[in-house]
């Protein structure tokens, strides 16, 4: 059972609690801590958002969806917790001015790119790469393709994002992914569980809008006027949130400040579609995900399993840019950009959607935007981020993971452990 009566003090502090928040939690209750945890929603998960039920016929993610790869930190807690995930399955199909292939058309000079990508000795952004390297007028086509690759995949501002950085990720772009059956939030309840049994402390609807530290202590204040001290603190609330200024430290942060707005943090909406037919196997059987010139370019299916549900996805500054549209607007662009793709007319479309929901996680109040990219500073970013502030606040989470794998809910896994690790170190005790 949860505990929502506050303890006077504690030995550390969690807030937020989302992967990385509750695998810290887990870790330092399994060490003999006494720990709570501070999430603002009225749920756990963060950016691990399935629904079940709500108008959908089978569990749908909001959030977090794919496991990229083999990740180790991931795939031992799913067989410890004996969830089931599997292989996504499908084609992926280019759609493009209204013309079909029968997969992704590769741009003729993107071999080219790779190669002098493999070349560069010196970071640089993506744009001063394109623009060093592939300025002349044939490379236009490249220069569009890289852009939509960075800003849909990895959510990027071109302007920013570092290019030795997408080099490795890119490399590994073939990798198998995989969904969860069920959904995400199974890895979350698995946490939560671990944290149940170990009587945990943890307060939802507890929004944390101040920190004050000193040499002795740690007091958080939430907006609903509860205090809460410890003697250290884990901060894994979102680089969107950090960066904002939603959270005081007093006496303000200095160097860690600057660091906070070096990171690179992206928008994304996200758009659930559940038809009454899955129309689009007419097209094609196997379609898994089809990429489009269209407003809303990148659509999936759930193969392998048969569902009527499509899912779009807008990344990036052009997420960013329509984050102040109603979801009536979002919905009408989302069936003008499949009328297009599959030549259908909207109105048919209309009459086969039977139920849908829109994220903009930039407007998700404890959120702020989708994931982390790596900037030309990122590096630096994270080092200065990797130190305690005052030996007592240590911050985790996606955007301050320093390995592979960024932006994903394995980078957050690995610096929530990470933390806590660091946090028994400072404590005296050994690690697991």
């Amino acid at each position: 059972m949860i505990n929502n009566s506050p303890a006077t003090k504690y030995d550390i502090i969690i807030i937020g609690a989302g992967a990385a928040g509750l695998i810290a939690m887990k870790d330092l209750l399994a060490a003999g801590h006494h720990v709570c945890l501070l999430e603002a929603s009225p749920v756990a998960g963060g950016r691990i958002a399935t629904i079940k039920g709500e108008g959908f016929n089978e569990p749908v993610e909001s959030g977090a969806e794919f496991i990229h790869g083999k990740l180790p930190l991931t795939q031992q807690l799913l067989k410890e917790a004996n969830i089931l995930y599997e292989p996504v399955a499908g084609r992926m199909i280019s759609v493009r001015k209204g013309k079909w292939q029968e997969e992704e058309e590769q741009n003729e000079h993107w071999e080219l790119f790779m190669h002098q990508l493999g070349e560069l000795k010196t970071d640089m952004t993506i744009s001063e790469f394109l623009k060093q390297y592939f300025a002349a007028p044939e490379f236009a086509d490249l220069r569009k393709a890289v852009q939509r690759f960075a800003e849909g995949f990895d959510l990027a501002d071109i302007n920013k994002a570092s290019v030795l950085s997408i080099r490795s990720e890119w490399s590994h772009e073939n990798e198998t992914h995989y969904r969860i059956s069920g959904g995400y939030l199974k890895l979350i309840d698995f946490l939560l569980e671990a944290c149940h049994q170990t009587n945990a402390a943890i307060h939802f609807n507890a929004c944390v809008h101040k920190i004050e530290y000193n040499n002795e202590q740690i007091k958080v204040y939430t907006t609903d006027n509860r205090e809460f001290k410890a003697s250290k603190l884990i901060i894994t609330v979102s680089a969107g949130v950090l960066q904002s200024g939603d959270l005081e430290f007093v006496p303000a942060l200095t160097t860690q400040a600057d660091a906070i707005q070096q990171l690179g943090f992206g928008d994304v909406i996200k758009i659930l579609l559940q038809f009454k037919s899955n129309f689009w196997k007419k097209h094609s059987a196997d379609i898994g995900f089809l990429l489009s010139d269209e407003e809303i370019p990148t659509w999936w299916t759930q193969l392998p399993a048969e569902t009527n549900l499509l899912t779009g996805w807008l990344g990036g500054l052009k997420a960013k840019a329509k984050a102040t549209e109603t979801d009536d607007s979002l919905l009408l662009l989302s069936l003008q950009s499949l009328s297009s793709v599959y030549h259908l007319p909207l109105a048919v479309l209309k009459q086969e959607l039977v139920h849908h929901k829109i994220i903009c996680w930039h407007n998700h109040p404890y959120v702020k935007g989708g994931y982390s990219y790596n900037t030309t500073s990122s590096a630096f970013a994270k080092s200065v981020l990797s130190r305690p502030v005052n030996d007592a606040i240590f911050f985790a989470g996606e955007a301050m993971f320093d390995g592979d794998s960024q932006g994903t809910v394995e980078a957050a896994l690995q610096s929530g452990r990470a933390a806590a690790k660091m946090v028994k170190d400072y404590l005296g005790h050994s690690s697991m």
